[in-house]
């Protein structure tokens, strides 16, 4: 190597990634947030959703950049090929999956993180540490959890069961799983139960757990897709008596096809009788809580020893933020807790932080997620969201009786909680033919931008599938979409 070349630099010479002219930036970002919030006053002027045209994908086939362009022309790229594009959640007619809304005071949250670049370690004296703390406790007093239960922001639902999972391995593994694994060699296999409707997360979790898919009791769903108690009790019973080691029963709150709600009570009596750990996926419906009139359909989610939601659901909040709240922070704690010397807590100083969160999942390094949810709460009040839960609540009954009274039109499933179920029925065809015509009417809906629900099947038929998580959804919405599905289906079968 040349010797030369080695030399450090001088002072002069050295640089940063800081702009040269501040000024230069300062507009562009009012330029930028001006744009942002145009942006979301007009989203209801614009498609539901809409694929990116070969302008866009052109650009995003280009090589790695080895001199930079300038941030202006970049804004100018992403305004005009990335901005356009999205998966359509704020759109008042975005009713897919389950995907929130989030609202415009979150910018503000966002320019803030994104400023401060916080790691959020929780062992850092830092504000991000108070604020994450402080939310969870929020969260605790909604859900009807203890102050000393302990918590978690996390990516979202998936990662939030993993979390919960694992601990309710760490409760029950009669031996010491973290250092022997998953051993079912001396020791019964550990048991985990969830009815059919249960999430594709729960059964990931388990996997990655080590625990494998034969670990994973699936328990059929009576006729409104809840967990079918009896055969739950059935399957401990059998499950004991094969010398398995029943562990943890799963409660969906809300589970992401119907909606539908486990009966939550009777699987906590379940639980406490035969000794199990109770986990609940109440993803979205949890926040069900918020609402003065709907509260009663969560009522038991309290007695789950652990909780997994997400805020970017029902909560509105920006994604990603996604939660886990768990009764016995001491197993808890235990069950993911590794303490090198370079994380060590002072009792001054940077590391003299609350807590240190890594104790508590998979994560070291984490974004400031929490200041969105804290500053959603602060701005709305609970209040405010319980009110705009219920809204969803009753626009998801007034869809539902839309459907009932259109000929044509025929429900799949109950409408348990904010989502509905229904197809467009032709009784000269066959049932896959309609099956057929309902997926065509589902592309015509989405690709010319009137309306983005989503899909599934529901005793063996497809389903149109409507789930409410919007706070700009209308009422006027939901008549769009029943005119659009008759009018397409009849101009599909016409030609």
């Amino acid at each position: 190597m040349n010797a030369k070349a080695a030399e450090p630099k001088s002072p002069a010479e050295e640089r940063s990634l800081d702009p040269e002219d501040w000024e230069e930036l300062r507009q562009l970002g009012h330029r930028a947030f001006d744009d942002m919030v145009d942006y979301l006053k007009s989203v209801a002027d614009r498609p539901a959703w809409q694929p990116l045209p070969g302008a866009a994908k052109k650009l995003f086939e280009q090589d790695l950049p080895r001199q930079g362009i300038g941030l202006g022309e970049v804004y100018e790229q992403i305004r005009d090929h990335v901005l356009p594009y999205p998966t359509g959640n704020i759109h008042p007619r975005f009713w897919s999956w389950v995907g929130g809304t989030g609202t415009p005071a979150q910018l503000i949250a966002d320019l803030v993180a994104s400023a401060m670049n916080s790691a959020s370690l929780g062992f850092d004296e830092v504000a991000s540490s108070y604020v994450e703390l402080q939310l969870l406790n929020w969260l605790k007093s909604l859900l009807g959890y203890a102050a000393d239960s302990s918590g978690l922001l996390v990516s979202g639902g998936s990662m939030a069961n993993l979390v919960g999972l694992a601990v309710a391995r760490t409760h029950a593994a009669p031996y010491d799983v973290r250092d022997q694994g998953i051993n079912t060699s001396d020791y019964p296999r550990l048991i985990y139960y969830m009815s059919s409707e249960g999430h594709s997360s729960l059964r990931k979790a388990i996997e990655l757990l080590g625990l494998g898919s034969a670990s994973l009791r699936i328990v059929p769903v009576k006729d409104d897709f809840t967990i079918d108690v009896d055969a739950l009790r059935t399957a401990i019973r059998d499950d004991r008596q094969a010398g398995r080691l029943p562990a943890c029963i799963i409660a969906t709150a809300g589970t992401v096809n119907t909606g539908a709600i486990d009966p939550l009570n009777e699987l906590a009596d379940i639980a406490e009788q035969e000794n199990l750990w109770m986990h609940a996926d109440a993803a979205f419906g949890g926040f069900a809580k918020l609402s003065a009139k709907s509260a009663h359909l969560v009522d038991g989610l309290e007695r789950a020893d652990s909780l997994a939601f997400d805020l970017h659901k029902w909560l509105y909040v920006q994604y990603d933020c996604g939660c886990v709240l768990i009764k016995s922070s001491d197993t808890h704690r235990n069950t993911f807790s590794v303490i090198p010397s370079y994380l060590r807590k002072f009792d001054r100083g940077l590391a003299s932080g609350p807590l240190n969160f890594s104790e508590y999942g998979v994560q070291l390094s984490r974004s400031f997620r929490a200041l969105r949810a804290w500053t959603a709460l602060k701005t709305e009040g609970t209040d405010r969201y319980g009110q705009q839960i219920e809204q969803n609540i009753q626009q998801a009954k007034y869809l539902t009786q839309l459907v009932e009274d259109r000929v044509g039109l025929e429900l799949l499933a109950p409408t348990a909680m904010n989502i509905v179920n229904f197809h467009y029925v032709d009784e000269s065809l066959s049932n896959a033919e309609q099956d057929d015509l309902n997926a065509e009417i589902l592309m015509q809906l989405q690709e010319r931008g009137i309306a983005a629900p989503s899909s599934t099947v529901l005793n063996g038929r497809f389903s149109i599938r409507v789930a409410i998580c919007n706070h700009r959804s209308k009422r006027s919405d939901f008549e769009a979409l029943v005119e659009a599905v008759t009018a397409i289906g009849k101009d599909i079968r016409a030609s």
